[in-house]
């Protein structure tokens, strides 16, 4: 998995739009917009510019798979999103998004990194009901770079999404997608398909919200160079982020899900705080026969988030 940081899912892409004008019919009176009753995109359209300033602790930020390789860090991040909102007619709008990141390790500072990315969604929806599904397409890109070198390189993103209310206090988004990476060193040459769902609960004062997704493809860990290890390894290389312990970054094919609880209190109209817990684990697909025990990696990041909207 690509990212060691926990970002709010809650404050995704389409939180950061700017105002959009009216559009008007053939009389030249205002037309009506399917997107006006979305309490999640009218709400936040006043806030052109949002901050967020985190702390995680990662409990295994090697990836390790076997004990004696599994190490941990806390991170503290820091990102910037601004976005733009643009009315095609009155069931179908784009929306552009740019966010700057920079994540500081306390322990192994060679997992460092600053990056920079566009995202930029097309959304239609039949009506104004408040129930009508909402359905995207977007595509993102990302360039990134990290004290280790290695790691240096860019990344997109191309998928699909929908998003629907069930109740009025209850939120169901979805999306499947393609992710490719390519790296200075090809251990970071990933390729994966995801699929994601998202439940947000509205309780009054806050948002309660859950999160599972399912990855196929590339992964990378670190670890010793075992008959294990190198089994699996499709490439590997001696990792400079952690200088002084000999470890092997090493990347093979594996089925990947990701769990997160969360829960998001406002505290105030423009500030809010963010509190989630995210797990991950990824067992490889391929076996070798001389393993008995457990193959995988068990990843758990705790995370609080101050977020502001300006």
């Amino acid at each position: 998995m690509g990212s060691r940081v926990v970002v709010l899912a809650a404050s995704a892409a389409l939180a950061l739009a700017l105002p959009a004008e009216s559009s008007a019919d053939e009389t030249g009176k205002p037309e009506a917009s399917a997107f006006a009753s979305l309490p999640w995109l009218v709400g936040s359209l006043a806030h052109p510019l949002q901050i967020e300033l985190g702390f995680t602790y990662d409990d295994n930020v090697t990836r390790g798979l076997a004990a004696d390789e599994i190490l941990w860090d806390t991170i503290y991040s820091l990102n910037v999103t601004t976005g733009r909102t643009f009315p095609i007619s009155s069931n179908l709008q784009g929306i552009v998004t740019g966010l700057l990141t920079g994540e500081a390790f306390g322990k192994y500072s060679g997992l460092a990194h600053v990056g920079a990315s566009l995202r930029a969604e097309l959304q239609y929806r039949e009506s104004a009901s408040y129930d009508a599904v909402t359905y995207g397409a977007f595509v993102r890109g990302w360039l990134d770079q990290y004290n280790s070198h290695l790691r240096d390189g860019g990344r997109y993103t191309v998928g699909v999404s929908a998003r629907r209310a069930l109740t009025d206090r209850i939120e169901v988004y979805g999306d499947v997608s393609r992710s490719v990476r390519r790296a200075q060193s090809a251990v970071w040459d990933l390729t994966e398909y995801s699929a994601r769902l998202n439940l947000d609960y509205s309780l009054g004062g806050g948002t309660l919200y859950a999160l599972g997704e399912f990855h196929r493809g590339d992964t990378v860990s670190d670890g010793r160079a075992t008959l294990v290890n190198v089994s699996i390894a499709q490439v590997f290389v001696l990792d400079d982020a952690f200088p002084g312990d000999q470890l092997f970054a090493y990347r093979y094919d594996a089925k990947t899900w990701v769990g997160m609880l969360g829960y998001s209190l406002p505290l105030g109209h423009q500030d809010s705080i963010d509190i989630a817990w995210r797990r991950t684990q990824a067992t490889p697909t391929e076996r070798p026969d001389f393993v008995t025990g457990s193959l995988r990696y068990v990843d758990n990041q705790y995370s609080i988030v101050y977020l502001r909207r300006f």
